[in-house]
């Protein structure tokens, strides 16, 4: 229902531009329409925000553009309240060791706050007494010592 919403409120020109701003990221068309299929939002989402979201999950995370075909929800989310937040969090936990590069970053974003904060947070707080600043975004990586571009060089989550 959502796919069909989405479709027909687009315009033939507004649906090309779309199509080559996801483009302009490396995305064929092909990868895009899947992601459509997946997640319908995807193109009634603005160019800006498109690009805002792209360009910290591909520049700043380092993920290749596998991860977003996979799971395209996670444009929809908001990077200052959600990403960025939980994203930091899971980068200081791997930068320590203290889990695994494995996790679907779908499944981390996609948590209630209440599991993510049980999971990730309060779960480390022994080892990690700063995460729930990291969290709150009173604390960043490179206050912890972790610079940015340790960040983008590790593989993508």
């Amino acid at each position: 229902m959502i796919a069909l919403v989405g479709f027909s409120s687009l315009n033939k020109s507004t649906w090309k531009h779309k199509l080559e701003v996801y483009g302009s990221w490396g995305l064929s068309e092909d990868e895009t329409i899947l992601a459509f299929r997946k997640y319908p939002w995807c193109m009634l989402l603005s160019e800006k925000k498109i690009r805002g979201q792209m360009d910290f999950f591909v520049n700043k995370m380092g993920w290749e553009l596998a991860v977003i075909v996979r799971s395209p929800q996670i444009l929809g989310f908001s990077l200052e309240k959600r990403v960025i937040p939980r994203c930091s969090v899971l980068r200081v936990l791997q930068l320590k060791g203290l889990v695994e590069k494995d996790h679907s970053i779908a499944t981390v974003l996609t948590k209630s706050d209440e599991l993510f904060l049980e999971k990730f947070v309060t779960k480390y707080e022994k080892e990690v007494p700063q995460l729930l600043d990291v969290y709150k975004g009173k604390i960043g990586l490179p206050e912890l010592g972790y610079g940015y571009e340790e960040v983008s060089r590790r593989k993508p989550l």
